[in-house]
């Protein structure tokens, strides 16, 4: 018999989309179709900051300090932030 499902994979482990309908334990044998090369250089680095980025809620990117950058060490050692112009 065979079944075509879509499955995603993360973290070496395929995970069907859908419910199977076999037996826990049943071995299968898979054929991959797809985009199996690892991406590499800039559009590796542009994908994991968008998966970064949607793993965090809304609500905590709105609870970030907007003088971050001019108050680094504030943020960083305890010294006194440096107001802003």
């Amino acid at each position: 018999m065979t079944t075509t499902v879509k499955a995603t994979y993360a973290n070496g482990v395929l995970t069907p989309l859908e419910p199977l309908e076999m037996e826990e334990g049943t071995e299968v044998t898979l054929s991959i179709e797809g985009d199996t090369e690892p991406k590499r250089g800039l559009p590796a680095v542009l994908a994991a900051i968008r998966e970064i980025h949607g793993a965090i809620p809304a609500e905590a990117w709105d609870a970030l300090p907007t003088d971050l950058a001019s108050n680094k060490n504030h943020y960083l050692y305890g010294l006194p932030r440096v107001e802003e112009d």
